[in-house]
């Protein structure tokens, strides 16, 4: 974990991502908003941030546990697995799960990335339909820290 920490740069960091600073939280060394403090702000003169309000009886609300997920993107690989006759269903069925045909477009070329949640929650769609997802793959993985959930 320490690795990709020291690997990241200020750029990987959403500009709307809220940093830390309260030196006196309990959970300041799991949390990545405290640790991506010094990057932000090396690089940036201001943006948002998480004030020390939200830490209250030991517990910040904002709290965001620092982790490395396997991120994903691309779904070419997961059609190529269904019939035919399911192909459109399906692609309609995953594109309305994103909300929009460009969501779905943006999550493909890989401008979002995929939790592992998110991963799952695909490969439900093609389960309902009554695939066995055990060796569907998404195009592209990728280790990165995690900024979305």
């Amino acid at each position: 974990m320490t690795d990709n920490i020291q690997k990241l740069r200020p750029e990987d960091v959403p500009p709307s991502w809220n940093i830390c600073r309260n030196h006196e939280c309990p959970k300041r060394e799991e949390c990545l908003r405290y640790v991506v403090a010094p990057i932000v702000e090396a690089a940036r003169d201001h943006g948002p941030a998480v004030y020390q309000s939200a830490l209250k009886n030991g517990k910040c609300r904002m709290f965001h546990r620092l982790r490395v997920i396997r991120s994903a993107w691309g779904f070419r690989p997961l059609f190529s697995n269904v019939q035919h006759k399911d192909y459109d269903l399906l692609r309609s069925e995953v594109m309305y799960h994103f909300g929009s045909r460009s969501q779905f477009f943006r999550y493909n070329r890989g401008d979002y990335r995929l939790t592992p949640e998110m991963q799952e929650e695909v490969l439900d769609i093609f389960r309902r339909h009554g695939y066995d997802t055990t060796n569907f793959r998404f195009a592209h993985y990728e280790d990165t820290i995690d900024f979305i959930s």
